[in-house]
C-alpha cells in the first residue's frame, strides 16, 4: 500500500468523524429546541388558565354581590315597622313602604267632611311656611311622644298639637297606632282622604301619610298668592286657624268616635240586637 492510500483513508476517517460531531451537534441542537418549545407551551398554557380563572372568579363575585343586594332590598320591603325605633340603627322609612289604597282603612274617625277638607289643606300651608309642622311617621312619632300626657295637663290647657292623618293607607298596621297616642298625650286629630293631596299642602316631594300642626311656628315667611303677588303669612292668622280646627277635631271626635268608646253607636246597638 503506498503512502497516498494512506493520505486518503485519514481524510475519509477524519470527514467522518467531522460528518459525525455534525450530525451529533444538529441532533443536540433539535432537542434544545423542542425542550424550549414545549416548556413555553406549557408555561403559556398555566398563564392562560390563571387568567381563565380570574374572569371566573370576578363573575361568581360580582353574582355574589347581585344576590345579597336582592336578598336585602326583598329582607327591607318584607320588614314589620315598629313602633319603638332606635336613633342609633339605620331603619327603613315607613313612608317608603306605604303604598295608596283604594278604599280608606276601616278605623278612619273622625273623618273630616269635604268642607273641612279645604280648610284642613289652607292650614297646612300656612303652617308649612311657618315651619310649624311635623312630616311623616317618625317625626310625628317624636313630636308627639314629647307632649305631656294627657293626665297631667291641666283641665284648660290649650291643646299641645293637631295631627292630622291619611285614611287611604297600605299597609295601615303604619298608622294604626296613631290614634291611641294622641289620645294618651291629649292631641286631637282628623283624617282626610287623600295621602297625595296631603303631601302636596305639607309642600313635600312625595305623599305624606301623617303631618302635626304646633300651635306656634319658629319665624314668618313670605310666600305668593294664587294671583303671583307676594303675600306674607301671618302668625296670629295662623293661630287663630289653628285653633278653629283643633276644636272641629275635638267636636268631630265627640260625634264620630265617642259613642263607639262608650257603646252606643247604632251599629253596635243593632248587632246586640241581633244577639
Amino acid at each position: 500500500m503506498g503512502s497516498g492510500d494512506i493520505v486518503d483513508k485519514k481524510l475519509k476517517k477524519e470527514k467522518k468523524s467531522k460528518d459525525k460531531a455534525e450530525k451529533a451537534e444538529k441532533k443536540e441542537k433539535a432537542e434544545k429546541k423542542e425542550k424550549k418549545e414545549s416548556k413555553r407551551s406549557e408555561s403559556d398554557g398555566i398563564r392562560k388558565e390563571t387568567k381563565d380563572k380570574k374572569k371566573d372568579k370576578a363573575k361568581q363575585d360580582k353574582l355574589a354581590r347581585a344576590l345579597d343586594a336582592h336578598l336585602q332590598a326583598d329582607a327591607a320591603a318584607s320588614s314589620d315597622v315598629k313602633e319603638d325605633v332606635d336613633e342609633n340603627v339605620p331603619d327603613v322609612d315607613p313612608e317608603d313602604i306605604i303604598k295608596p289604597a283604594e278604599e280608606l282603612v276601616p278605623f278612619a274617625l273622625p273623618l273630616a267632611d269635604d268642607k273641612t277638607h279645604k280648610k284642613i289643606y289652607k292650614l297646612i300651608k300656612k303652617g308649612a311656611k311657618l315651619k310649624a309642622i311635623c312630616r311623616g311617621v317618625k317625626e310625628c312619632e317624636k313630636a308627639i311622644k314629647k307632649c305631656p300626657l294627657r293626665q297631667s295637663q291641666p283641665a284648660n290647657a290649650t291643646a299641645p298639637g293637631l295631627v292630622i292623618i291619611a285614611g287611604d293607607i297600605s299597609p295601615m298596621d303604619v298608622i294604626m297606632h296613631f290614634p291611641i297616642l294622641c289620645e294618651e298625650h291629649g292631641v286631637p286629630y282628623l283624617y282626610i282622604k287623600s295621602r297625595a293631596d296631603l303631601g302636596v299642602a305639607a309642600s313635600t316631594k312625595r305623599a305624606t301619610s301623617v303631618v302635626m300642626l304646633k300651635a306656634e311656628g319658629k319665624k314668618p315667611a313670605s310666600g305668593k298668592s294664587d294671583d303671583g303677588e307676594d303675600k306674607k303669612v301671618s302668625p296670629e292668622e295662623y293661630l287663630e286657624a289653628w285653633k278653629e280646627m283643633t276644636k272641629i277635631a275635638q267636636k268631630q271626635w265627640t260625634v264620630q268616635v265617642e259613642p263607639w268608646v262608650k257603646g252606643i253607636h247604632p251599629m253596635q246597638i243593632a248587632a246586640q240586637t241581633k244577639q
